[in-house]
């Protein structure tokens, strides 16, 4: 289960949890009695049954959610996902720990020593799709939500007496110029998130997770999913709507090539300008 997958599914748990309190919430498949649960997203979470407190006498309440069966998909084959054009996303939670906010308070502190500066408003901004990433399905469509670095680029150099760009980095990452980065884990890097104002980047794990904390943000999606699928109404979302979109593409693909072409920095800034002033 993606990360972002598994942020959605908490909305889900917080809607079910509401309807039927004194049900347990199990993630996983019914059939196969197996729960899938992510500890990374769902830790803490009170919704969620975690798994070594399942009991199977109780009332319980399936969300089904996993690899290979997901709400927002109505087929799929190898080459493509067919997406459920009725399905809307499920804001997420996440239930942090004083000990990971305490965590997270040190780097952004850290980050403005080193910085140097008396700029107040942060931007989480995610720039890479790495499909080398050890946690990237290469075929998940992952190579056509990509833009160009040196656009990312024009875009923090434009705001870089405003704004304190600050990124979570990986292994063989795209690094901006400009931007303090960190090496943490996905729920680390969230709890970092909390602390800023903005989130600027691709639809993706991160993308729900600003969702999730109430983040404001500037979401690319190019033309692979609808924002209406996968997207919040909240956020200031970056679609091109041509022929063939969505296409859904699980392999690279001239379509999405044109539609990332298509997204210049110009129509970014103005994004990130109107977050800015809301």
């Amino acid at each position: 289960m993606g990360y972002g997958d598994s942020i959605m599914v908490t909305g889900m748990a917080k809607a079910a949890k509401k309807k039927y309190p004194d049900y347990q919430i199990i993630v996983g498949d019914r059939k196969k009695l197996l729960s899938y649960y992510d500890h990374i997203i769902f830790n803490n979470n009170p919704n969620i049954t975690v798994e070594s407190e399942i009991d199977l006498s109780k009332r319980t309440i399936w969300i089904e959610e996993y690899q290979g069966k997901r709400s927002y998909v109505s087929n799929a084959d190898k080459n493509k996902f067919y997406w459920n054009e009725k399905y809307r996303a499920f804001k997420g939670e996440f239930f942090f720990t004083h000990k990971e906010i305490r965590f997270a308070q040190s780097i952004i502190n850290k980050i403005k020593k080193i910085s140097n500066t008396k700029l107040k408003k942060i931007i989480f901004i995610e720039p890479s799709r790495n499909t080398s990433h050890k946690n990237a399905d290469k075929n998940n469509g992952e190579e056509n939500k990509k833009w160009e670095i040196k656009k990312w680029q024009k875009v923090v150099h434009y705001f870089k007496n405003k704004i304190l760009f600050i990124q979570s980095t990986y292994k063989n990452c795209e690094i901006l110029d400009g931007v303090y980065n960190f090496d943490l884990s996905f729920r680390k890097a969230c709890v970092v998130m909390s602390l800023c104002n903005f989130y600027l980047g691709w639809e993706g794990g991160f993308s729900h997770a600003a969702a999730a904390l109430d983040k404001k943000a500037v979401v690319l999606f190019g033309g692979y999913i609808h924002p209406k699928t996968t997207g919040y109404n909240f956020h200031h979302n970056i679609y091109i709507d041509i022929a063939g979109s969505p296409c859904g593409m699980r392999t690279y693909c001239k379509h999405c090539e044109e539609c990332r072409n298509l997204i210049t920095t110009d129509q970014v800034i103005n994004k990130v300008e109107t977050m800015l002033a809301s």
